[in-house]
């Protein structure tokens, strides 16, 4: 009886560390299987925190080169707006140059370009040679400078209908841009006008008075 006793208590204790064994060795692999997840699921998201800094880092360049575009194109706008306005400066300086030659040349009383009228025999259209200086004169300035331009004013004396003399002041306005035109002047810098006997610069009946008014005028145009 008391061997049958050993024999159960000694079966019972294999029993119990059998059951412990698995139980611990059971325990083991589920730990190792929570560490092998454990260990997967810090690799992965160590892999997606790393996409996510490769990401943030690509558009971070992304928006550095934008902004980098975005600055040249700005600064290439800002040169080509100051260098347009150095253009327009410089062409308003040169205009203001330009004005202020003119203007100085055609007050110079002592110049041929101060003679402003030509005068001519009765009942005629031909200018006299003696007025071919000023002719001249007059004709270089305007080819010299295009963006001038000029009206030329026919008048006559009192002699003859107020139709015949319209009609010679024409001819002799016609006549003097003809040959400011021959002298290197542009068709379009020149206006003409016949006032007839309407515009007198004597009023005379005197052949002296009447001579002064037998002329065109060359009227300077701002």
């Amino acid at each position: 009886m008391t061997m049958k006793l050993f024999l159960v208590a000694g079966l019972i204790a294999a029993c119990v560390g059998c059951s412990s064994k698995t139980k611990m060795n059971a325990d083991i692999e589920q730990r190792d299987l929570f560490d092998e997840s454990d260990r997967r699921s810090f690799e992965q998201t160590t892999e997606l925190v790393d996409s996510s800094e490769v990401a943030s880092e690509a558009e971070l360049r992304a928006q550095q080169d934008e902004l980098k575009r975005e600055f040249e194109r700005e600064e290439q706008r800002l040169l080509e707006e100051r260098t347009k306005l150095d253009a327009e400066n410089a062409e308003k300086q040169e205009a203001m140059q330009r004005e202020a030659t003119i203007s100085e040349q055609l007050t110079q009383n002592d110049s041929l370009l101060s003679q402003r009228s030509i005068y001519y025999d009765f009942d005629s259209s031909v200018i006299k040679q003696e007025y071919r200086p000023i002719v001249e004169a007059h004709g270089n300035f305007l080819k010299q400078y295009p963006s001038v331009r000029i009206r030329i004013e026919g008048n006559c004396d009192d002699r003859g209908s107020r139709e015949y003399n319209l009609a010679l002041g024409q001819s002799r306005a016609e006549q003097l841009k003809q040959a400011l035109v021959l002298m290197g002047a542009r068709q379009d810098q020149i206006d003409v006008v016949s006032y007839g006997a309407e515009r007198p610069f004597a009023f005379g009946i005197d052949n002296a008075s009447r001579s002064k008014n037998r002329r065109s005028d060359l009227v300077y145009i701002d």
